[in-house]
């Protein structure tokens, strides 16, 4: 499931950025149409002629210094020289202020240096004055200038050249009309200046509201953070894999630590539940098996050696009773206890045949503990050891089990079965396997046993024992 939500998270997650990617690329606004126009630069023409015209022949009644300091500031404005133009044009007007042909220039000047209101102030009267040979100049420049300032006002110009047959703009205002009707936007009129003089109408195509240039931003810082909340998020479900991954392994462990201690059904109902009850069982073959002399043999080992002597029979008793499906119940010093039929099965009326097959397996069992010890001693005379010799005593009968108290939890069973199990224990012999009567009655079909008569057991008066053959 986790697997699953983290490759659909991941789909999802690429799936917007892939999204977000067209949407930021499709929804960018239309570039700014410009047109380019040579109409747009100064009347070179002109200039050059009324140039020629004051240095060859001069202005009919206009002094020689006059026509000298007004061919200067033109030749400075011919050169693009504007500042330098326009210094010269104002200090010629302060004495000639009459002279329309330099003031005509004089606005120029501050158009080309971007100085569009000033430009319109002087040369809006131009454009009205009848008669005067730059008026049409000064309509479209006027228009020019006002396109940075008043649009209605600047289309109004243009409109008004654009239906003049007479004027020689006509052309190039019906096309700045025919561009702003088809791309409804500002527009204005840019001077880029530089080694050669750049004139345009710049005319921007209006911005739906999912083409602003703060939503494009916003989508643009999106990327990033999107993709670090991928990388986080997916690094964050990678650890809690990992994390869930340990815990459930912790889990296992805990799991099969417990199922260790407890049975499996005991186990579980405490995980269900916190607590398990107590149940009483019919038939159950309860085994006791301890060591005969086990304090002289004791006395002739140290006591890690001892330990380790007994960990070694112990271990082996456990890998034998888990292949045979029994239960251990406890070690107590050096005697080891299990039972067979401790199953959730045994609250159930119990049938012969599932105690027979319980006590068939206990007595298996105790046989192969003994075979164990066989090998186990073998080795042990061959290191100059003590043998150890177990004494094994079955019972068969109810006992109530379960565990008790809420630390230290151990699972044990009660019951007069227990104790007739031990009697059977300590009436039997080295190497040899003592069962009751109860339990022959359940073996006596499988295995080959030999009756011991009625014995003495303490505390229980006489009872019918049997020794197992090997």
């Amino acid at each position: 499931m986790k697997q699953n939500l983290l490759k659909y998270g991941h789909i999802a997650a690429i799936g917007l950025v892939l999204v977000g990617l067209v949407f930021y690329f499709f929804s960018k606004p239309a570039l700014p149409r410009t047109l380019l126009s040579e109409q747009f630069l100064p009347e070179q023409e002109k200039l050059a002629a009324l140039l020629d015209e004051i240095k060859v022949f001069g202005f009919a009644g206009t002094p020689q210094s006059q026509q000298d300091s007004l061919a200067m500031a033109l030749d400075l404005y011919g050169a693009a020289d504007y500042a330098g133009a326009q210094q010269s044009l104002e200090s010629y007007l302060a004495a000639y202020p009459d002279d329309k042909t330099a003031r005509f220039y004089f606005g120029m000047t501050y158009l080309y240096r971007n100085a569009p209101e000033k430009a319109l102030k002087t040369l809006s009267p131009l454009s009205e004055l009848k008669g005067f040979d730059l008026q049409d100049d000064a309509r479209w420049y006027a228009a020019l200038a006002a396109s940075s300032l008043d649009q209605m006002r600047a289309l109004g110009l243009f409109s008004a050249l654009a239906k003049d047959p007479d004027s020689k703009y006509q052309q190039a205002a019906a096309a700045v009309m025919t561009s702003v009707l088809d791309n409804p936007g500002k527009f204005s009129f840019q001077i880029e200046s530089g080694d050669v003089l750049k004139c345009s109408l710049v005319i921007a195509s209006t911005e739906a509201w999912w083409q602003a240039a703060w939503l494009r931003a916003l989508i643009a810082l999106l990327f990033p953070a999107g993709g670090a909340g991928l990388f986080f998020w997916r690094n964050k479900v990678k650890k809690l894999e990992h994390d869930n991954e340990i815990m459930g392994a912790e889990i296992q462990r805990s799991d099969a630590l417990l199922h260790n201690i407890l049975p499996a059904e005991t186990a579980q109902e405490l995980k269900q539940y916190g607590h398990s009850d107590t149940r009483r069982h019919e038939q159950v073959t309860v085994l006791f098996c301890d060591f005969q002399g086990f304090t002289n043999i004791a006395e002739e080992l140290g006591p890690e050696e001892l330990v380790d002597y007994l960990s070694t029979c112990f271990e082996a008793y456990d890998r034998i009773i888990t292949e045979c499906g029994l239960e251990k119940i406890k070690t107590v010093g050096d005697c080891y206890i299990c039972a067979g039929g401790l199953s959730m099965s045994g609250n159930q009326p119990p049938g012969e045949g599932s105690a027979t097959a319980d006590a068939k397996r206990v007595v298996n069992a105790a046989q192969r503990m003994l075979a164990f010890l066989q090998e186990f001693n073998q080795g042990q005379a061959e290191k100059g050891k003590p043998a150890f010799h177990a004494r094994v005593g079955i019972h068969t009968g109810p006992v109530v089990a379960g565990i008790v108290g809420i630390k230290k939890y151990a699972y044990d069973i009660w019951g007069d079965t227990v104790n007739i199990a031990a009697r059977m224990e300590q009436s039997s012999e080295g190497g040899r396997i003592n069962i009751s009567g109860s339990t022959y009655e359940l073996v006596k079909g499988d295995f080959a046993c030999t009756f011991r008569g009625k014995i003495e057991a303490k505390g229980k008066g006489a009872v019918d024992m049997y020794f197992v053959m090997e």
